[in-house]
Protein backbone atom coordinates (compact mmCIF):
# COMPACT_ATOMS: atom_id res chain seq x y z
CA UNK A 1 0.00 0.00 0.00
CA UNK A 2 2.91 2.37 0.58
CA UNK A 3 3.58 2.40 -3.16
CA UNK A 4 0.05 3.66 -3.91
CA UNK A 5 0.36 6.41 -1.31
CA UNK A 6 3.68 7.70 -2.68
CA UNK A 7 3.06 9.84 -5.80
CA UNK A 8 6.83 9.90 -6.46
CA UNK A 9 7.27 6.14 -6.49
CA UNK A 10 8.34 5.07 -10.03
CA UNK A 11 5.26 2.85 -10.37
CA UNK A 12 2.89 5.71 -9.50
CA UNK A 13 4.75 8.14 -11.76
CA UNK A 14 4.38 5.71 -14.66
CA UNK A 15 0.76 5.01 -13.81
CA UNK A 16 -0.28 8.66 -13.67
CA UNK A 17 1.77 9.96 -16.60
CA UNK A 18 1.72 7.18 -19.19
CA UNK A 19 -1.58 5.39 -18.79
CA UNK A 20 -4.76 6.90 -20.13
CA UNK A 21 -8.35 6.36 -19.25
CA UNK A 22 -10.31 4.90 -22.16
CA UNK A 23 -12.39 8.08 -22.27
CA UNK A 24 -9.21 10.08 -22.93
CA UNK A 25 -7.85 7.80 -25.67
CA UNK A 26 -8.19 8.70 -29.33
CA UNK A 27 -9.98 5.71 -30.89
CA UNK A 28 -8.53 6.42 -34.33
CA UNK A 29 -5.10 5.44 -32.98
CA UNK A 30 -6.22 1.81 -32.54
CA UNK A 31 -7.07 -1.05 -34.88
CA UNK A 32 -7.55 -3.66 -32.15
CA UNK A 33 -9.53 -3.55 -28.96
CA UNK A 34 -8.60 -6.34 -26.52
CA UNK A 35 -10.54 -6.77 -23.27
CA UNK A 36 -8.61 -8.77 -20.69
CA UNK A 37 -10.48 -10.67 -18.03
CA UNK A 38 -10.75 -11.02 -14.30
CA UNK A 39 -13.87 -11.32 -12.19
CA UNK A 40 -14.13 -7.55 -11.67
CA UNK A 41 -14.85 -7.10 -15.36
CA UNK A 42 -18.23 -8.78 -14.89
CA UNK A 43 -19.26 -5.71 -12.89
CA UNK A 44 -17.27 -3.03 -14.68
CA UNK A 45 -17.15 -3.73 -18.41
CA UNK A 46 -20.87 -3.78 -19.25
CA UNK A 47 -21.20 -0.18 -17.98
CA UNK A 48 -17.80 1.30 -18.92
CA UNK A 49 -18.85 3.84 -21.52
CA UNK A 50 -15.26 4.86 -22.26
CA UNK A 51 -14.19 1.33 -23.18
CA UNK A 52 -17.44 0.66 -25.02
CA UNK A 53 -17.03 3.82 -27.11
CA UNK A 54 -13.44 2.89 -27.93
CA UNK A 55 -14.38 -0.66 -28.95
CA UNK A 56 -17.32 0.52 -31.06
CA UNK A 57 -15.11 2.97 -32.92
CA UNK A 58 -12.47 0.31 -33.59
CA UNK A 59 -15.10 -2.14 -34.84
CA UNK A 60 -16.93 0.39 -37.02
CA UNK A 61 -13.66 1.27 -38.74
CA UNK A 62 -13.04 -2.38 -39.61
CA UNK A 63 -10.84 -3.24 -36.64
CA UNK A 64 -10.71 -6.30 -34.42
CA UNK A 65 -12.58 -6.62 -31.12
CA UNK A 66 -11.19 -9.36 -28.89
CA UNK A 67 -11.62 -10.52 -25.32
CA UNK A 68 -10.41 -13.31 -23.08
CA UNK A 69 -11.62 -14.97 -19.88
CA UNK A 70 -14.22 -12.64 -18.30
CA UNK A 71 -13.41 -9.90 -20.83
CA UNK A 72 -16.25 -10.98 -23.14
CA UNK A 73 -18.62 -9.46 -20.56
CA UNK A 74 -18.16 -6.19 -22.47
CA UNK A 75 -19.20 -7.60 -25.84
CA UNK A 76 -23.00 -7.34 -25.46
CA UNK A 77 -22.63 -3.61 -24.77
CA UNK A 78 -20.64 -2.94 -27.96
CA UNK A 79 -23.06 -2.02 -30.73
CA UNK A 80 -22.73 -1.86 -34.51
CA UNK A 81 -24.00 0.99 -36.71
CA UNK A 82 -27.56 -0.34 -36.50
CA UNK A 83 -27.50 -0.37 -32.70
CA UNK A 84 -27.35 -4.16 -32.43
CA UNK A 85 -24.69 -5.96 -30.37
CA UNK A 86 -21.68 -6.80 -32.54
CA UNK A 87 -21.85 -10.37 -31.26
CA UNK A 88 -25.34 -10.94 -32.58
CA UNK A 89 -25.21 -14.14 -34.67
CA UNK A 90 -21.50 -14.55 -33.82
CA UNK A 91 -19.79 -17.43 -32.04
CA UNK A 92 -18.15 -16.31 -28.80
CA UNK A 93 -16.48 -17.99 -25.84
CA UNK A 94 -15.47 -16.81 -22.39
CA UNK A 95 -15.07 -18.08 -18.85
CA UNK A 96 -17.50 -20.94 -18.26
CA UNK A 97 -20.03 -21.60 -15.52
CA UNK A 98 -18.14 -24.81 -14.71
CA UNK A 99 -14.95 -22.75 -14.45
CA UNK A 100 -16.66 -20.52 -11.87
CA UNK A 101 -17.46 -23.61 -9.80
CA UNK A 102 -13.89 -24.90 -10.08
CA UNK A 103 -12.39 -21.60 -8.90
CA UNK A 104 -14.97 -21.24 -6.15
CA UNK A 105 -16.65 -18.07 -7.43
CA UNK A 106 -20.05 -19.37 -8.45
CA UNK A 107 -21.77 -18.64 -5.14
CA UNK A 108 -20.17 -15.18 -4.89
CA UNK A 109 -21.39 -14.30 -8.38
CA UNK A 110 -24.86 -15.70 -7.80
CA UNK A 111 -25.19 -13.80 -4.53
CA UNK A 112 -24.07 -10.59 -6.24
CA UNK A 113 -26.55 -11.12 -9.06
CA UNK A 114 -23.83 -10.83 -11.68
CA UNK A 115 -24.56 -12.05 -15.19
CA UNK A 116 -22.21 -14.82 -16.30
CA UNK A 117 -20.42 -14.48 -19.64
CA UNK A 118 -22.48 -17.17 -21.38
CA UNK A 119 -25.78 -15.59 -20.25
CA UNK A 120 -24.74 -12.14 -21.42
CA UNK A 121 -23.62 -13.47 -24.80
CA UNK A 122 -26.83 -15.41 -25.36
CA UNK A 123 -29.05 -12.48 -24.28
CA UNK A 124 -27.27 -10.36 -26.89
CA UNK A 125 -28.02 -12.89 -29.63
CA UNK A 126 -24.57 -14.48 -29.76
CA UNK A 127 -23.77 -18.18 -29.79
CA UNK A 128 -21.73 -19.13 -26.74
CA UNK A 129 -19.40 -22.14 -27.02
CA UNK A 130 -17.32 -23.92 -24.38
CA UNK A 131 -13.97 -25.65 -24.74
CA UNK A 132 -14.61 -29.23 -25.84
CA UNK A 133 -11.92 -30.60 -23.51
CA UNK A 134 -12.98 -28.82 -20.33
CA UNK A 135 -13.37 -25.35 -18.81
CA UNK A 136 -9.68 -24.78 -18.06
CA UNK A 137 -8.35 -25.87 -21.47
CA UNK A 138 -6.84 -23.46 -23.98
CA UNK A 139 -9.70 -22.57 -26.32
CA UNK A 140 -10.26 -19.55 -28.52
CA UNK A 141 -12.66 -18.68 -31.30
CA UNK A 142 -12.45 -16.28 -34.22
CA UNK A 143 -15.70 -15.30 -35.89
CA UNK A 144 -14.89 -12.58 -38.37
CA UNK A 145 -13.49 -9.59 -36.54
CA UNK A 146 -14.58 -10.86 -33.12
CA UNK A 147 -12.06 -13.05 -31.35
CA UNK A 148 -12.52 -14.54 -27.90
CA UNK A 149 -10.77 -16.91 -25.51
CA UNK A 150 -12.12 -18.91 -22.60
CA UNK A 151 -9.66 -18.42 -19.76
CA UNK A 152 -6.11 -17.32 -18.87
CA UNK A 153 -4.72 -20.45 -20.57
CA UNK A 154 -6.33 -19.14 -23.77
CA UNK A 155 -4.64 -15.73 -23.76
CA UNK A 156 -1.84 -16.76 -26.12
CA UNK A 157 -4.03 -18.55 -28.67
CA UNK A 158 -6.46 -15.64 -28.61
CA UNK A 159 -3.64 -13.14 -29.16
CA UNK A 160 -2.26 -15.17 -32.08
CA UNK A 161 -5.70 -15.15 -33.70
CA UNK A 162 -5.90 -11.39 -33.20
CA UNK A 163 -2.52 -10.83 -34.85
CA UNK A 164 -3.44 -13.15 -37.73
CA UNK A 165 -6.75 -11.36 -38.30
CA UNK A 166 -5.23 -7.89 -37.99
CA UNK A 167 -2.14 -8.49 -40.10
CA UNK A 168 -3.74 -10.81 -42.61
Amino acid sequence: MAIFKDPNHPFMVKLTKDLKKASDANPSHYGVFFAAGGHGTLWDYPKDTGLIRLAEDVYRRGGIVAAVCHGPAILPSIKDDSGKPIIRNKTVTGFTDQGEIIVGMDEVLKKAGVTYVNEAVEKAGGKYVEPPGGPLDDFSVADGRIITGTNPASATSTAYKVVEAFCG
